[in-house]
């Protein structure tokens, strides 16, 4: 959740400030309060990932909808991944058992956070292939109904997930662990590995997202000389461009402050400079924020999403709040959609006749 060279334990920071030698003991007080919150939030979370999922796996718009479901169901699956791999870390550190437990127990302390990283790398990864998708379909419609499928999003998912896992992994041969703390990155890994993929995605996120909002904008001009079933195509692809908007608003809310305190205090270490007791609360009270995103992004998922709603309302035996009619127009009009572009572009370029064939929910 922040920079690997910052991810140092309670007992770190206490040793590295003498003049502050009763913070320990004052900042105790308030671990209680820290793990109360944050398994709150990790509840909370877990059991919205956990009914969105399900809703999504036993309803029709993975088979039949648009592929930017299976993504958004990989960054649902990441939520409930980070709702798991956090527990650990959370125990080992700010409980008086956990620390004990962990003292002297090498694997169970690399796993805790390896846990830990691959729960909120695996969010962000997720989130940026998202982005991409949303972007290519804005900008190249008709390219993208052509190469993004079920199937291309099925295999990007897969090859993220090993590649997340295996940044991660090293970790297992490649750490420097201390008994004294959860504190298991070496110096290289951080400022070669972690840190540069970290800072690379979250910058490839937000420039994605303004270039996204540009051509959002443009489309949004264009779409008054569009006719009917091109406007309703373009107005679908745009709420899906929304859901993406406020979940990137959700991450970057809750990711920097937690990692601007992070790179203040490394800063602080690095001029061997002591802690003060503010510092040190806020520190580790911001450091769960970004755990509100695996309550956030089904919220939103679901709110901004009928089809999401009719999932959720079926799964728990009520009736969706679309009528047939509905569900029938929504799954021609990108057909109707396609063909349209399609003759537009045999009149302009002279080539062969294009058919397309295209079944995909809104």
């Amino acid at each position: 959740m922040t920079d690997a060279t910052v991810e140092f334990s309670t007992n770190e920071i206490y040793f590295n400030t003498s003049p502050f030698s009763n913070i320990a003991d004052d900042l105790s007080l308030w671990f209680p309060r820290i793990l109360l919150t944050f398994y709150l939030i990790l509840a909370v979370g877990f059991i919205l990932n956990l009914i969105t999922a399900v809703a999504l796996m036993t309803s029709p718009l993975l088979s039949k909808g648009k592929p930017v479901h299976h993504l958004f169901l990989n960054m649902i699956i990441s939520d409930l991944i980070a709702c798991l791999a956090n527990q650990p870390f959370l125990l080992f550190q700010f409980t008086e058992a956990g620390e004990r437990f962990i003292l002297n127990r090498k694997m169970h302390c690399v796993a805790a956070v390896v846990g830990f990283n691959i729960g909120f790398d695996s969010t962000v990864t997720a989130l940026l292939l998202i982005t991409c998708e949303r972007l290519f379909a804005i900008i190249s419609p008709l390219q993208h109904m052509h190469r993004v499928t079920r199937a291309s999003c099925r295999v990007a998912i897969v090859v993220n997930c090993l590649l997340v896992t295996a940044k991660s992994s090293v970790l297992f041969v490649w750490n420097d662990w201390k008994a004294a703390c959860i504190s298991v990155m070496p110096d290289r890994y951080g400022l070669f590995v972690y840190n540069p993929n970290l800072y690379l995605c979250m910058g490839l996120i937000v420039l994605l997202n303004i270039i996204l909002a540009f051509a959002v904008g443009i489309t949004q001009r264009k779409a008054g000389r569009m006719n009917s079933s091109q406007s309703m195509s373009t107005q679908s692809e745009l709420k899906i461009v929304k859901i993406v908007f406020l979940a990137v608003g959700v991450l970057l809310l809750t990711w920097i402050p937690h990692n601007a305190l992070a790179n203040l205090l490394l800063s602080y270490r690095v001029g061997r400079r002591a802690f003060s007791f503010e510092l040190v609360v806020a520190f580790h009270m911001t450091r769960g924020l970004p755990l509100f995103g695996t309550v956030a992004d089904p919220l939103i998922y679901f709110l901004r999403n009928s089809q999401c709603q009719e999932a959720v309302l079926k799964l728990f035996g009520r009736t969706g709040t679309l009528d047939k009619g509905n569900k029938q127009s929504a799954y021609t009009v990108e057909l109707k959609t396609a063909k349209c572009i399609a003759s537009e572009d045999e009149l302009l370029t002279d080539t062969p006749h294009i058919t397309l064939v295209c079944n995909r929910d809104v």
